[in-house]
């Protein structure tokens, strides 16, 4: 059941590193856009594959 509240975890962190960021004027670099990208795209297939399971063994 903890599995499930990963992503939602992932995008709580991102959403911190995100207000961080703006009041470091750290948002103009490319290695955070990188990192944000790259943690998004991990949240959502860890999302679609958790969905896919939960519904087979659901």
């Amino acid at each position: 059941m903890y599995v499930m509240s990963g992503p939602y975890v992932l995008l709580a962190a991102v959403a911190v590193a995100l207000l961080v960021a703006v009041n470091r004027d750290l948002i103009s670099t490319i290695q955070f856009r990188i990192m944000m990208i790259g943690a998004a795209v991990l949240a959502l297939a860890w999302s679609v594959f958790l969905g896919a399971v939960w519904r087979e063994y659901g």
